[in-house]
């Protein structure tokens, strides 16, 4: 039997900033929404991680919020959640095309007919894509939004629920300072992200230590440096990987790339030119790169911690049974400690991964 079957829910050139509201006017069973903006870039200057064009994708019915997470949120769950990245076409040159892309999965995995999303469950679910053109790539001045929906052809699956994907809290981050928040109880949490991005900071530098505590201390199933966790949760997933093309002065110019952690960039020249790159590397998404002479480049940058993210999985991703069932406890709490060096003005974001039963 056929599974496979893609629809295409918008395709339609962009404003230089706005929302975009689609309704879904189908009863097919979604397993998976993919997000592309085409963004034409009006210069060689970069201007941030193209996916810092949108800021918010939303799912919603009414004023019942089902999804909701930046770009930037949605492209390290994506990595996180099904272990494997979406695809990025990264292109910092003039006139050219740099194309974020992003999925919204509903399911553990790609026709996961147990996870799933039924329009037909709602009155009037809408998704809501909130970008600005310039905000990403190299000050595109044009783009082109493309939403496709994957979902189920001759099967007709009976889903349980889905996945339920949102930023929970956000905080501004204080040298050395506790922060205690208060953990929803409502759904079993299949994974916990905290975020942090600032330019030449690793994650740890931002959030230093991560403690989980439930019912005042009652167990505590959580309490370690981020340093120490990074080292054990990131060799489940691997490295982060993305392949960027851009034009290079002789002198220093900052770029954008998602890898946060133990970032490793190499470049090559793409057009016969006789350069050699020359990359200063950092931290927090950012690295400064120059050539001999000026030219066209093009490189892998490999690293962890996509768009500074952390991922704390609960239990076995694929086995909704052994996640971490909060709606048997009273009450839990998330307490981070920012590291001493942090950048004060930043911000500290708190993503949970739920799993919502219809």
């Amino acid at each position: 039997m056929n599974y496979r079957k893609a629809i295409m829910l918008t395709s339609e050139a962009c404003d230089s900033a706005g929302t975009k509201v689609i309704d879904f006017k189908g009863k097919e069973i979604i397993s998976r929404i993919r997000i592309q903006l085409q963004l034409t870039n009006n210069g060689n200057t970069p201007t941030a991680h193209p996916a810092a064009a949108i800021s918010k994708i939303e799912l919603v019915d009414g004023s019942n919020v089902l999804w909701s997470l930046s770009g930037r949120q949605c492209q390290a769950l994506n990595f996180y959640g099904q272990e494997k990245q979406s695809v990025d076409l990264i292109n910092y040159v003039d006139n050219e095309m740099s194309v974020p892309m992003m999925n919204i999965n509903f399911g553990r995995w790609l026709w996961d007919e147990e996870l799933a999303f039924d329009p037909t469950r709602f009155n009037n679910p809408q998704l809501k894509i909130t970008y600005t053109l310039a905000s990403g790539g190299s000050a595109p001045d044009a783009g082109t939004l493309e939403v496709v929906a994957d979902i189920f052809d001759e099967i007709k699956p009976s889903p349980i629920g889905w996945l339920m994907a949102k930023e929970y809290f956000s905080y501004t981050l204080v040298a050395s300072a506790k922060k205690y928040i208060d953990m929803p109880t409502d759904y079993p949490l299949r994974m916990l992200m905290i975020a942090s991005l600032a330019a030449g900071k690793q994650p740890w530098e931002q959030y230093n230590e991560i403690k989980i505590s439930e019912e005042n201390d009652k167990r505590i199933p959580l309490d370690d440096k981020t340093s120490d966790l990074i080292k054990y949760i990131l060799d489940e997933f691997g490295t982060y990987e993305e392949m960027i093309h851009t034009t290079i002065p002789i002198l220093d110019v900052t770029h954008y790339t998602a890898p946060t952690y133990e970032v490793n960039p190499v470049f090559n020249p793409c057009k016969g030119e006789a350069l050699y790159p020359i990359v200063g590397l950092s931290y927090g998404g950012t690295f400064a790169i120059k050539g001999s002479i000026a030219g066209q480049v093009k490189g892998i940058v490999k690293g962890y911690m996509p768009h500074g993210v952390m991922a704390i999985p609960f239990g076995d991703l694929w086995d909704a049974n052994k996640w971490y069932d909060v709606t048997k406890l009273g009450s839990w709490e998330l307490i981070i400690t920012a590291g001493s060096g942090c950048t004060t003005s930043s911000t500290c974001q708190i993503v949970t991964e739920q799993l919502r039963r219809y």
